[in-house]
């Protein structure tokens, strides 16, 4: 048996945090963690879950994050819960 991690695809969800709480890791990297999110993503059910945003990427959204609003973002499962990986980027053509 491998340690190593499985593959887990980069999406794009509507994001609905219900509380946002922000930190400074030990790294000295903020982080927000949003309890409860609801999550919705095209053809398929609502799922309320934990999203994070760490260090980069939550440089990126933490203008975007506001508590109850929705917000596209480009994210990925990381266990039971979602990481961001920052705002959608527009599609090659």
């Amino acid at each position: 048996m491998t340690n190593a991690r499985r593959f887990s695809p980069i999406f794009v969800a509507t994001v609905t945090p219900a509380s946002i709480a922000t930190g400074t890791a030990k790294n000295g990297n903020d982080y927000a963690k949003m309890q409860g999110a609801t999550v919705q993503q095209d053809g398929k059910a609502d799922k309320t879950m934990t999203v994070m945003a760490f260090g980069d990427q939550h440089a990126e959204v933490a203008d975007h994050l506001i508590e109850g609003q929705p917000v596209d973002l480009a994210v990925q499962y990381d266990g039971g819960s979602l990481k961001v990986i920052g705002l959608p980027r527009a599609k090659a053509a």
